[in-house]
């Protein structure tokens, strides 16, 4: 039965990152000024995911409290389920921002910065590779999710210098926006750190250890 109740919790956790990697996809979508993206899917999942983010961490509570007899995987299991769930929904709250600056830059006309959908994707991409990791109980590539994530702090540096250096140039509107342009790179910057922090639990869980550069 506590078997059961572990994988069903690996299940809630699983369709918690998958809603989080289809707000991400979709912010994408809207940083591309893709015909059908929407700031309104983006927040409707928002909803759903704080609501699917207290139901794993109540879950996962009940079970540590009820002193059954749990194997060293499952306790590993269920303490970091609450973690990776709790840095997804936090990645859900930038996810949402980001979605807003897009949608205010497409009614307003003004052009983002492709860097900022570059971010966007790879973040997407560790998402989907971690969320594999995790479904799967297999390691081997968090060093590369992690690496990942390199890609993401380079481009938020190109972008805030590149937006910074250009601001004194810009009428006022213009320059609003590129104060929004920067504040959204600093939330995917973060989305990847969360994604990364995400990868280390899985190693954990998977592994038993801490995770260590090589």
């Amino acid at each position: 039965m506590k078997t059961e109740a572990v994988l069903m919790i690996k299940g809630e956790v699983l369709a918690l990152g998958q809603m989080v990697n289809r707000s991400i996809a979709e912010v994408t979508a809207l940083l591309e000024n893709q015909s059908g993206a929407g700031l309104a899917f983006v927040e409707e999942q928002e909803e759903q995911i704080n609501s699917s983010y207290q139901e794993i961490e109540e879950r996962c509570l009940d079970l540590l409290m009820e002193r059954q007899v749990l194997t060293d995987l499952q306790i590993r299991t269920l303490f970091a389920s609450t973690i990776i769930a709790g840095k997804f929904e936090r990645m859900a709250d930038h996810v949402q921002r980001v979605a807003k600056m897009a949608q205010w830059a497409a009614e307003d006309k003004i052009i983002i910065p492709p860097a900022l959908a570059e971010m966007a994707r790879c973040v997407h991409r560790m998402v989907e590779d971690v969320l594999y990791c995790f479904v799967t109980d297999n390691a081997e590539k968090v060093p590369v999710i992690i690496q990942s994530d390199n890609r993401v702090d380079y481009l938020h540096d190109f972008l805030s210098k590149q937006l910074l250096s250009d601001m004194g140039g810009q009428d006022d509107a213009q320059a609003q926006m590129r104060t929004q342009f920067l504040f959204s790179a600093r939330f995917l910057e973060r989305m990847g750190d969360a994604a990364t922090s995400v990868a280390k639990r899985v190693y954990f869980i998977s592994t038993g250890r801490r995770y260590k550069p090589q």
